[in-house]
């Protein structure tokens, strides 16, 4: 898919979940809400009922409900270095890798995550949003397919 970092279908092969990637130092929500903004006036994001910001210091998620507002805060705002935790070598933080790095490091997260429920839903506690988002279903048994380079 063009102009989006990675794109997660569903079961179905219907696109559920947008990843965009961005090496900035420090986030905050109001920082990621007027990158989603500019995302969506230059028409980069199609419209999907998820859309992920992957930053190093924060994860931001915006559901459904929050798709029709431009303006729309993120639904949830996620530690990234507990979620990353187990892809890093523990010499490694989330700063010392490139964009790319995170990218990678994202690629295997989400992959782990369409077989959650092969692993009965084990998740550990940092991350419960994905069930109480819908995230975790809606991208269940799906596929990823990452940014086309021309």
């Amino acid at each position: 898919m063009k102009n989006v970092d990675i794109a997660v279908s569903g079961a179905d092969g219907s696109l559920q979940l947008v990843v965009e990637i961005k090496k900035a130092p420090v986030s905050s929500a109001e920082w990621a809400t007027l990158m989603r903004r500019n995302l969506l006036a230059h028409a980069f994001l199609p419209p999907v009922p998820y859309f992920l910001l992957v930053l190093p210091d924060y994860l931001y998620l915006w559901t459904a409900a929050s798709t029709a507002d431009n303006l729309a805060r993120p639904d949830y705002k996620i530690d990234a270095t507990e979620i990353f935790a187990p892809y890093l070598k523990s010499n490694l933080s989330l700063d010392d890798l490139s964009r790319y790095g995170l990218e990678l490091i994202t690629i295997s997260w989400l992959g782990d995550l369409l077989d959650i429920d092969a692993r009965n839903g084990s998740v550990d506690g940092n991350s419960q949003w994905l069930f109480d988002s819908g995230l975790s279903e809606a991208i269940s048994n799906g596929s990823i397919e990452l940014e086309e380079t021309t």
